[in-house]
């Protein structure tokens, strides 16, 4: 006959028992299921399976939050439905789905990335679109490809890569564990300055996309140094040569500014007296600039063929009976030894005081002048701001353009392009 502690013992086994399935059936058959809805589905498609498996872990940011329900083939791959607990309902929409190894030997899992903390959020029914789907490597591809590689590595060159760096390490163990130990402190220090590194890398797409404006450019100044580099290397023999005389050209160069420098200290004396005068008068130099190529032009208009050789021809003649030189006015004028460059007050009021009759008059007392109210032809206009020169009006002639624009060198010169105009009729260039 059975005893009572025998009963009570017998009833204990079996509520320890029932409570023990019924854990086992909750925590890992999941028969809760069956009983009670405590998750949603969300279905992610995917182009294949990528190792996932029924029953195996999602997680999100690190924590797991459900799992793989079931896998169902479909035409164009495979959906995965993904069974999440109810109590992760924050779950942004704007998620990839990744399916990831937790280990080399498999154990795959899905891990949901979002891109943003903002909603919408998933919910029952949702879906996660292909494009926003990841599966790792297959590892047949992984080794094929790591097969391929190491294949393709010379054996004689890789074993002197190896003995290379064998010697090119040998005897700094104790410089590269303080480079590893002294590591720490760096790291520290970009940690610290993490916010300056992200400014920076968020403001050098203003610096890359300026480059990428001016790639043009760019691949124009390497082309034009590539060419540079050839003709230097072309030039080498030459370019020694120079090298080499340099010294004795030096020294002959020394040996002249040496045996000249009285002559060379009064022609710079001069020149700076001459730059003076250019720089009082340059709006005149630049006004004669800018007619110097139509003089040039109209040059051409006064010399005359020669039939016979084609050739243009100039002439010229000599006036023997000029009048003697002025003197008179110019008594009380001190003389100056040439290589006297000190400023001195210049007298305004000196001028040739002779008739024109005995001499040959100076001054612009003597100067020929036109009828009182007279006004010469003004042969044309120039525009500073635009570099153009306009022709006045009845004088361009039928095969001269009103205006003249400068040309492509002219602009290159920049605020300099009225120079061009000098060179312009010489190299033949259209207007």
């Amino acid at each position: 006959m059975i005893t009572r502690r025998t009963k009570v013992q017998l009833v204990v086994f079996v509520i320890i028992t029932l409570l023990g399935c019924t854990y086992v059936g909750a925590r890992y058959a999941r028969l809760d299921r069956v009983f009670f809805d405590d998750h949603y589905t969300v279905v992610a498609h995917y182009q294949d399976s990528g190792g996932i498996f029924a029953g195996a872990e999602v997680s999100y940011r690190g924590v797991t939050v459900g799992e793989v329900e079931k896998l169902q083939v479909t035409d164009d791959g495979v959906d995965v439905l993904l069974a999440i607990d109810n109590g992760w309902d924050d779950i942004p929409s704007d998620t990839e789905a990744v399916v990831g190894n937790r280990s080399a030997v498999g154990e795959q899992y899905v891990e949901l990335q979002p891109r943003t903390a903002e909603g919408p959020f998933l919910q029952d029914g949702s879906e996660i679109a292909r494009e926003d789907t990841t599966t790792p490597l297959p590892t047949a591809t992984l080794l094929e490809d790591l097969s391929t590689t190491t294949s393709s590595v010379d054996r004689e060159s890789l074993k002197k890569v190896v003995t290379e760096m064998g010697l090119a390490f040998d005897g700094t163990g104790d410089d590269l564990g303080q480079i590893i130990d002294t590591s720490n402190s760096f790291i520290q220090t970009a940690n610290d300055n993490f916010e300056m590194t992200t400014d920076l890398i968020h403001e050098s797409n203003t610096v890359l996309r300026t480059q990428l404006d001016t790639a043009s450019s760019i691949r124009s100044f390497t082309r034009d140094l590539a060419k540079f580099s050839g003709t230097l290397a072309a030039s080498d023999p030459d370019l020694r040569k120079v090298i080499d005389s340099g010294s004795v050209t030096a020294n002959e160069l020394r040996r002249f500014i040496e045996d000249n420098e009285v002559d060379l200290s009064s022609l710079i004396n001069n020149l700076v007296t001459t730059g003076e005068v250019v720089v009082k008068h340059l709006d005149g130099v630049e006004q004669i600039l800018v007619l110097y190529p139509y003089v040039v032009e109209g040059g051409f208009s006064v010399v005359s063929k020669d039939p016979v050789t084609h050739k243009y021809d100039a002439h010229f003649g000599m006036v023997m009976t000029d009048h003697t030189l002025c003197h008179r006015g110019y008594e009380g004028t001190d003389r100056r030894e040439p290589d006297d460059g000190s400023n001195r007050p210049m007298k305004v009021g000196t001028r040739c005081s002779e008739p024109p009759s005995q001499s040959n008059a100076r001054g612009a007392q003597n100067a020929p002048r036109a009828p009182a109210g007279y006004r010469a032809p003004v042969a044309g206009y120039y525009d500073p701001q635009t570099q153009k020169f306009t022709w006045a009006s009845g004088l361009s002639g039928s095969s001269t353009p009103d205006s003249v624009t400068p040309t492509s060198e002219a602009r290159a010169t920049g605020e300099e392009a009225w120079k061009w105009l000098l060179l312009q009729p010489l190299v033949g260039t259209t207007r």
